[in-house]
C-alpha cells in the first residue's frame, strides 16, 4: 500500500465552552449563599472588583427586564415587613442613645468593685481575687465540646476493668460500635484479634452493656430492648421482655392472636405492653450523635400583592459589584501604567470582572423568568395546595420561555422558593401526570397527597391495602396501578397494611 501526503478541507461542528461559559453554567446552578460566599472570594482575588453600595432595595429585588413587578411592589409594600423594619430601626436608636450611658454604668460598677475587692471588704480581698482567678482560667480552659459515644463509654469501663488487658478488649468493642451503639463487628473476630477466648470477649462486652446509656452494645434490636428490659420493674415490664423475648417476630408482623394466646392475657393488657415497649430507646447511641443544623435560604419568593402573585428574588447576601473607579482612572492614566505588564494585568482583570457581573446579572433574570413561568401554571397550587398540582416537565417550561432543558435543570436544582404554602424546593414542581377518567392529567405528588390523607383517615383496626386504596381512587375516576400505589407509599415512607395494624 502507497501511502501519499496531500492537503484537505473538511467542514466540521464544535461547541467549545469559553471560560465565559463555564463560568455562566457554574453561577447559573449555585445556590444564593453558595453564589455569595463565591462573590466574596472573587472580590479578594480580584483587586478591581468592588461593591456597590449605592444600589437600591428595588433593583435587589427584582431583575431589570420586569420594571412593572418592581414598580408594584415598589408601590404596595408588605406592612409586615414595615413594621419590622421601623421596629428594628427604633430600638437601634434607642441602642446608640443609651450606648453611653450603659457604658458609664459598667465602668462606675467595675471600680466599686475593685476597690471593695482590694480593702479586703466581705469578698475576701486579694485573696478571693485569686481564687477567682483560678476559677476562671480553670473554666476557660475546660473542654466545652460534648463527649462523643465512645469517649463516654470508655470513661465508664476504666471504672470497672480490672487489668490493662480488659481495658484494651473494651476498647476495642467500644471502636466497633457504630452512631446508634449496636455491636458493627463480629466478637469472633475481636476476641481472635485481641488474643484471648470468646468467653472473655462475651464476658467484657456484658460489662460494656451494663453501661449508660442501657442497651448499648446490642447486636441487633431484639437484644436492646431486652437489655432495657432487665433494668425496668413491674408486671408491664416484666410482660414486655416475654414479648420481645419470646415474640419479637410476632409482634413485628402484628400477630397479636399469637402474642395473646403466648402471654395468656387480655387485649388491653396486650395494648398497655406494646405501648411499653414502643417507649424504649431503640437507638441508644444517637443522643450523642452531632448533627449540623443546615439553613435554607430561599432564593426567590412569591408573594400575594393587591390579589396578584408577584416572584421577588432574594439576593440582597450577593454583594452588587462594580468596577472599581479608581482601576479605571489608572488604566487611562498612561504615566500610572507604563510597563505592558501592568496594562496587561489590569485589561485581564477588568475582563474577568465584566464576565462576573454579567453572568451574575444573567442568572437573576434566568432564575425570575422560570420562576414566573412555574407558578404560571402552578397557579393552583398557590391558592389550594399539594392537592391542586399539575404535571410539569422541564420542557414546558424551556419552550415555554425559550431555554433548553439543561438550562432549566440548573436552575431549579438545589434553588428553594418561599411560597405561601411553605418553602419548597423548585424540583418539586416537575411531577408526571397520570391519566383520569375525564381526560385530565392528574400530578403524582397530589395523588401522594391523597393516598397520606386516606391512610391517616384508616381505622387503626383495620388499616387500607394497597388494592383498596387503588379502588377508592379508581372510583374517584384517577387510572392507577396497585404497584404504583404501593411504589408512592414507599416514597412517603408509610409501611404496608399488616405493618400500620395496631390492636
Amino acid at each position: 500500500m502507497r501511502q501519499q501526503f496531500g492537503m484537505n478541507q473538511k467542514m466540521q461542528q464544535r461547541m467549545i465552552m469559553t471560560p465565559m461559559l463555564q463560568q455562566a453554567m457554574k453561577i447559573l446552578q449555585m445556590s444564593t449563599m453558595e453564589l455569595k460566599d463565591w462573590v466574596e472570594k472573587e472580590m479578594v482575588e480580584n483587586p478591581v472588583l468592588e461593591e456597590d453600595e449605592e444600589t437600591t432595595a428595588a433593583d435587589k429585588n427584582s431583575p431589570e427586564a420586569n420594571n412593572t413587578d418592581a414598580e408594584t411592589e415598589e408601590a404596595a409594600p408588605d406592612p409586615a415587613f414595615e413594621k419590622a423594619r421601623e421596629r428594628h430601626d427604633t430600638d437601634l436608636v434607642e441602642r446608640i442613645q443609651d450606648g453611653d450611658k450603659f457604658k458609664e454604668e459598667t465602668w462606675d460598677h467595675y471600680q466599686e468593685a475593685e476597690e471593695y475587692g482590694e480593702g479586703g471588704g466581705e469578698w475576701g480581698g486579694s485573696q478571693s481575687s485569686n481564687d477567682e482567678q483560678e476559677k476562671r482560667d480553670f473554666v476557660e480552659a475546660s473542654i466545652t465540646r460534648a463527649p462523643s459515644l465512645a469517649e463516654h463509654l470508655e470513661w465508664q469501663f476504666h471504672m470497672v476493668a480490672k487489668n490493662e488487658q480488659e481495658v484494651a478488649l473494651g476498647r476495642e468493642i467500644i471502636g466497633n460500635l457504630d452512631d446508634n451503639g449496636y455491636l458493627s463487628g463480629k466478637l469472633e473476630d475481636i476476641a481472635k484479634l485481641q488474643g484471648v477466648t470468646l468467653a472473655e470477649a462475651e464476658r467484657v462486652l456484658g460489662l460494656i452493656q451494663g453501661l449508660d446509656p442501657i442497651g448499648v452494645g446490642a447486636r441487633d434490636l431484639r437484644e436492646c430492648l431486652l437489655l432495657q428490659l432487665e433494668h425496668c420493674n413491674g408486671p408491664v415490664a416484666q410482660r414486655a421482655y416475654q414479648v420481645v423475648y419470646h415474640h419479637f417476630e410476632d409482634m413485628e408482623k402484628r400477630r397479636y392472636p399469637v402474642i395473646l394466646k403466648g402471654l395468656g392475657c387480655d387485649e388491653d393488657q396486650l395494648r398497655e405492653v406494646l405501648a411499653f415497649i414502643a417507649n424504649l430507646e431503640p437507638k441508644p447511641g444517637r443522643s450523642f450523635e452531632t448533627v449540623d443544623t443546615k439553613y435554607v435560604v430561599p432564593d426567590v419568593s412569591v408573594r400575594k400583592i393587591e390579589g396578584e402573585y408577584v416572584v421577588v428574588l432574594n439576593d440582597e447576601p450577593v454583594p452588587r459589584l462594580r468596577i472599581s473607579p479608581y482601576y479605571r482612572r489608572m488604566l487611562k492614566d498612561k504615566k500610572a501604567v507604563d510597563a505592558k505588564e501592568t496594562k496587561k494585568f489590569l485589561d485581564a482583570k477588568i475582563q474577568a470582572a465584566l464576565w462576573l457581573i454579567k453572568n451574575i446579572e444573567q442568572r437573576r433574570k434566568t432564575i425570575f423568568r422560570v420562576t414566573e413561568a412555574i407558578f404560571r401554571i402552578q397557579q393552583e397550587f398557590l391558592e389550594q395546595g399539594v392537592s391542586a398540582l399539575k404535571p410539569l416537565t422541564l420542557k414546558q417550561v424551556a419552550d415555554m420561555i425559550g431555554m433548553h432543558e439543561s438550562t432549566i435543570s440548573r436552575v431549579t436544582t438545589h434553588k428553594y422558593v418561599q411560597t405561601p404554602r411553605g418553602l419548597f424546593e423548585l424540583k418539586y414542581f416537575f411531577t408526571s401526570g397520570l391519566e383520569s377518567s375525564d381526560g385530565m392529567d392528574v400530578s403524582s405528588s397530589s395523588v401522594k397527597e391523597t393516598i397520606k390523607e386516606m391512610i391517616d383517615q384508616e381505622p387503626p383496626q383495620k388499616p387500607l391495602s394497597d388494592q383498596k386504596i387503588m379502588q377508592a381512587l379508581t372510583d374517584k375516576g384517577l387510572n392507577i396501578a396497585r404497584r404504583t400505589i404501593a411504589k408512592y407509599r414507599e416514597e412517603l415512607k408509610i409501611p404496608s397494611a399488616s405493618q400500620r395494624r395496631k390492636l
